[in-house]
Order: C-alpha cells, then structure tokens, then sequence
C-alpha cells in the first residue's frame, strides 16, 4: 500500500478555457472535438494579459533571461524560482526534457499558476527512477501539461492548497523496479499538508497493471482535496487510493476502469495505515464515480489486519462498479445507490483508445448526486443539462 517517498502526446486544440484554483469546483476547461480518454481532459491555460508577475518559458529560451515574453527562461524550474505570489508562468508548446522542481510559494489571495500554453501542448519527458516533476510550492497550480518518463511518480505534490488539474500523465515506466517505494501517477505526499486538489486529469499505464501492488493513478495521504473529474485506467493496482492519513477528502465523478489484476489492485480503495499512525478515515465521500472492468475489485474500505482504521462520517453512494470479483467492500457501515450494471460507453477500449462518454441508455446517466459534484465535467459541458447529474468524468448532452 505504501509509497516511500523522497525528501521534499500531446496537441493544443482551438478554444482555450482556464481551470484555476478560484473556479475549482467550475469549468475546468472548454470544449474539444476529440472524444476518447486521450482527448477528454479539457486545455489548462489561458493567456493572460501581461502584468508584472508573469513569467514565460519556452524552448528557444535560456535561464539567464528574465521570463519577459520576448526574453523567455527555458525551464519551469527557474521560472518557478523567479516567481512570487499572484505569478502566472506561461508555458508554450514544445518538447521539455528533464524533470521538474518548483518550490516557491503562493497564497491564498495571489496562487501562482503554472500553465501550459494549449492542451497538453507543453511535453515533460523525465529522468531517472524518482519523480518527474516535484512540487513544494503552497497554493500552487499546475495546469495542462502532457508528463510522462522512467521514474515512479509522475507528480508529486508535497505542499497544501494546491490543484493539479488538466494534465496527461501516462507511461511511467517505474525503472527503478518493483519495490517499497511504491508510485503513483499524481500522489499528494506530505501527511501533514492538505488540500490537495486533483481534478479533470488523465492518468494511465502507470507502471504495468498487476506487476506491483504499490504502483497506484492517483495516491493521497493527507486531509481534504477533492479528486474528481479524472479519466484513471491502466495504473498497475489501484486507479484511486487514499491511505496514511486521508481523511476529508471527496472523491466524485470519476472514471475508473482497467486498474490492477486478477491478484493485485482494483478500482477505488480509502482507508488509513503505517505513518503517520493512530490515524482514521473520516468524513470521506465517494460519490457519482464510475469504476469498470477492474479485475480484483472495484470500491473498497480496507485497514491492515487488527487495526480500526474507518472512523464516522463516511459515505460511499450512487456510484456505478461493474466487472470486478468484489464490486463493494465496506468495513464500516453500507454503499447506497450502487448500481452493478455495464455503464455502455460509446465504445469500450481498455488500452485507452475508446470513448468514455455515455450512450444514451446507458445506466449511468442521471443517477448523480448534485451537491458534490463539479459544476462542469472533463470536457468544460454543464452537469445541468437535464436538471440530473451523471455518473463518470463525462456529462451526457
């Protein structure tokens, strides 16, 4: 379960929206004519009118210019060491080699934002068996990138009030092999911080489904956030996991389908273990999320043999598991509105080459709960367009 931790393709498509920490629970992009998992993340960035906290980056730059738009650096590192509070960092389309630190702090008035420039327009490809980007920066987003590389984690987050929201992180190639380290596709990693909000990316092959237990899409182990509007398939165990000392934390509206194996993994998994220790899950949702074709199991409560892990205020309701050998596993009182039925995807892929939207009698469709869920799906659509809430990261119009 545990994920040992460190000290602290792509095209750009034609309207651009942006998803940022003030409208977290709003349009998390705008629309795009693409249908698959591939294209169903909605573009990052905006660009914004130029003020004196911006700062650009891109591939013909250098990292002894100042990040004027005319004078650009060349890394998101040192534009991330350049920036104070209220920054925005333009990031434009391009291949950028080598992995990513940023360490400067925001606030809660004046966030910086860490943009790519056009739908997974702006490509990080990594080094080494460790995390290819690493952030320690509070109140920091990082928005529309296309992550990929060698190491076990594709972002890891270790600062609060935070939003990874838009990216592509996907073959992670876990060089450093199978071990206690563990990984993830996205994982907030401080136990100690919190807030760590994870919506409307793209994660997958996450290491190779059912070759390590503690390879998992998304990983959280600290208290609030919310995870939601995410496309999660083909991590090698579990798609979403909440372990350490989750807590609070609303996972909704989620597509979750092809994780683990037969012996490994699953579709959802929340609970609590190791350290920080002496620590419960508590007021923790599990709403309107989608989890299919998961071979092991699908949503799940789970705490180490003899210890008392699931503590009040949990809820697990209205989501759709379907194809797993244990559909729903509470530990602590029962799943509502489950419904154990084929969610009919426009058309079904496991690789990830499918269309994830919902047909028009599928069963998911109108069966949400309103009051958590995101205003807007995946792709930037309403989830009002019948006065009901679908089930998935995709809304039915």
């Amino acid at each position: 379960m545990k994920i040992a931790l460190s000290t602290r393709v792509a095209r750009p498509i034609p309207t651009l929206a942006a998803c940022s920490m003030a409208a977290l629970l709003g349009a998390c992009g705008g629309t795009d004519a693409g249908n698959g998992a591939q294209a169903g993340t909605t573009t990052a960035a905006t660009i914004l009118s130029a003020n004196a906290y911006d700062l650009w980056v891109a591939t013909h730059g250098s990292d002894a210019n100042p990040g004027s738009h005319d004078a650009p650096v060349r890394t998101i590192s040192r534009a991330a060491a350049l920036a104070t509070p209220g920054a925005t960092i333009h990031v434009a389309p391009g291949y950028y080699a080598g992995n990513v630190v940023t360490n400067t702090s925001g606030t809660a008035a004046a966030p910086i934002r860490i943009l790519s420039d056009g739908k997974w327009a702006a490509v990080i490809v990594g080094s080494g068996s460790e995390a290819m980007w690493t952030n320690n920066g509070d109140h920091v987003e990082i928005n529309g990138f296309d992550i990929s590389g060698p190491g076990r984690l594709g972002i890891v987050n270790y600062a609060s009030n935070t939003l990874i929201a838009n990216n592509h992180i996907h073959d992670l190639t876990i060089s450093g092999g199978c071990n206690g380290s563990g990984g993830a596709g996205v994982v907030n990693a401080d136990y100690a911080a919190s807030n760590g909000n994870i919506v409307g990316n793209v994660v997958h092959d996450i290491g190779t489904p059912g070759a390590c237990n503690g390879v998992q899409g998304i990983y959280s182990t600290n208290r609030g956030g919310q995870i939601s509007n995410n496309v999660v398939y083909r991590a090698a165990a579990f798609g979403i996991h909440l372990w350490h000392g989750a807590s609070d934390v609303t996972i909704v509206n989620n597509t979750v389908f092809a994780n683990g194996s037969a012996g490994m993994g699953g579709g959802i998994v929340i609970g609590n273990g190791e350290l920080p220790g002496n620590q419960q899950l508590t007021n923790t949702r599990v709403l309107n999320n989608i989890v299919y074709d998961n071979p092991r199991g699908g949503i799940q409560e789970y705490c180490y043999a003899g210890e008392n892990c699931i503590g009040a205020g949990n809820i697990v309701s209205n989501n759709l598991v379907y194809g797993s050998a244990a559909p729903v596993v509470m530990l602590v009182g029962s799943a509502t509105g489950t419904i154990e039925a084929d969610p009919r995807f426009v058309r079904y892929d496991p690789a990830g080459n499918g269309d994830y939207r919902l047909q028009s009698d599928s069963p998911a469709i109108d069966r949400g709960l309103g009051a958590a869920a995101p205003l807007n799906d995946i792709m930037g659509v309403a989830r009002t367009q019948r006065g009901a809430i679908d089930l998935g990261a995709y809304e039915s119009y």
